[in-house]
């Protein structure tokens, strides 16, 4: 599957803020305690970026000339991203609040990331 220009940029830019939320929680646990945190950041951010290669999926097959996707299968995405959300959250919540506090920071790196693409210049 070929990845658009956004998607690649959005993917990026989870990338950077996944290195920044791990500096600073380096700094802010400064032991062994950030081991949780960083399993709980790398997993929402890969969590994000499986958010956006499903988003780009979705919407190449909406896209595509011929095809009549039903509303049921972009309904069933949308549920099934939900639910992706709520058992990262969950296995993390059950595991330690610094791993939950982690995967929460990993998952905001997501709309952060959609709303940094205005600055990016439209070339494709």
């Amino acid at each position: 599957m070929k990845l658009s220009g956004v998607s690649k940029k959005m993917i990026l830019v989870i990338s950077i803020l996944t290195l920044v939320v791990l500096a600073v929680g380096a700094i802010f646990f400064r032991s062994f305690t950030i081991l949780p945190f960083a399993v709980g950041t790398l997993s929402g951010s890969l969590l994000s970026v499986v958010k956006v290669l499903m988003l780009e999926r979705t919407a190449a097959r909406i896209s595509m000339p011929g095809s009549n996707p039903s509303v049921g299968k972009v309904y069933l995405q949308i549920f099934l991203r939900f639910f992706l959300t709520a058992g990262v959250l969950l296995v993390m919540a059950l595991w330690s609040p610094p791993a939950l506090l982690g995967a929460a920071c990993g998952i905001f790196t997501l709309p952060i990331a959609a709303f940094a693409m205005k600055w990016f210049p439209q070339v494709e």
